[in-house]
């Protein structure tokens, strides 16, 4: 009698996504105590590892004598995920079962390794931002967004607060915020610079929730003639370091936005209900001149469900999005927000991984 085939896998898929959490958990431990790093390390001269060398290199305060055996299970959980390799040496020369294991670097692995921050890209940071105690007990709430028709902000309702009013409170919490969107806009905006055209003959430049300001660095690292404005509520502006070229102004965009002849929204938009956004995107309206334009770096929803790695970070993001009450959108819903806040036209420029950027005509 044969087997379903397509019975198994399902069933193999079903029971991965009960244990996500650990997976999860395993690649926070990871990141917390530098695992990437230490295999990464130069002294190995990109060979693969042990788990008995990587315990090697932890804290001595962790030490103890069943961490390597304890170690070397995360490390094949997270091989089996992807993020390292692994190679196995039946004759490994030593009296320990485990020292046959060797893990290294793998491609998805050195988005993980810090010392890539400035060349291949670093996205680390988010997962102890996902896994902050204050964001985990946010998650246990996570059905109230879509049972309790009050509920639009899962933050509000178990903390009391919005998202952005914690991160005011809580310096780690902020940071977390802060690098990890930094790290990103790294990633994005170097695709973005390599395709995209239309920061050329721009003279004043303003990004709005621009944070520390990585976007417009890299921007001007290629267009330094350009006029930047980096614009962000007082407690993000106070931890932007200052860069020549760009001017750092403290403020709040549902008052007014810095003039400029193009704003930037980079990961804006989906923080906010339709209603602010068209709040936002008209007081961007009044800050441009008539040939004015807002660039709008989205997430853009498909109408057609899809199972592709795109398909399944955008779904992600869009629910991770009830946090604070915001959402991903199709390009029919930016659409309606360019009719609605005074534009006259809007253009998908390009795309550069998961986001689309998008033109809005005054």
């Amino acid at each position: 009698m044969g087997f379903d085939e397509e019975y198994d896998a399902s069933f193999f898929s079903a029971m991965l996504g009960c244990f996500t959490q650990i997976h999860s958990a395993a690649l926070n431990f990871a990141i917390e105590y530098k695992i990437f790093d230490i295999i990464a390390k130069e002294k190995y001269g990109g060979r693969h590892v042990s788990a008995i060398e990587v315990a090697s290199q932890l804290p001595s305060s962790v030490q103890h004598s069943d961490l390597a055996f304890r170690l070397d299970r995360v490390l094949r959980l997270l091989a089996t995920h992807s993020y390292l390799t692994c190679s196995y040496d039946a004759n490994p020369g030593g009296d320990n079962h485990i020292s046959g294991r060797l893990y290294g670097i793998s491609p998805i692995g050195k988005f993980f390794v810090s010392a890539n921050q400035n060349t291949s890209g670093y996205l680390a940071l988010f997962t102890p931002f996902m896994n902050h105690p204050a964001l985990v007990n946010t998650w246990l709430g996570f059905k109230n967004a879509i049972i309790d028709k009050e509920t639009i902000d899962i933050c509000k309702k178990v903390h009391g607060m919005p998202l952005y009013q914690m991160a005011e409170i809580d310096p780690t919490l902020n940071n977390l915020i802060n690098k990890s969107l930094e790290n990103l806009s790294f990633i994005v905006m170097r695709r973005i610079l390599e395709i995209y055209k239309g920061f050329e003959g721009i003279s004043t430049l303003v990004d709005v929730g621009g944070g520390t300001a990585q976007t417009l660095k890299m921007i001007l690292s290629k267009y330094p003639s350009i006029k930047a404005i980096n614009f962000d509520l007082p407690h993000v502006i106070q931890n932007a370091p200052p860069h020549p070229g760009i001017e750092h102004v403290e403020g709040d965009m549902f008052e007014s936005v810095p003039k400029g002849d193009a704003i930037i929204l980079m990961h804006i938009c989906h923080n906010w209900s339709d209603e602010n956004c068209i709040k936002i995107l008209s007081e961007c309206y009044k800050a441009l001149p008539e040939n004015g334009k807002v660039i709008v770096l989205e997430t853009i929803m498909g109408d057609i469900v899809e199972q592709s790695e795109e398909a399944k970070l955008a779904s992600s993001l869009d629910n991770t999005m009830f946090l604070q009450s915001g959402r991903e959108r199709t390009e029919k819903e930016f659409e309606y927000l360019c009719k609605c806040s005074g534009f006259s036209g809007i253009k998908v420029a390009c795309s550069a991984f998961y986001l689309r950027l998008l033109e809005f005509y005054k």
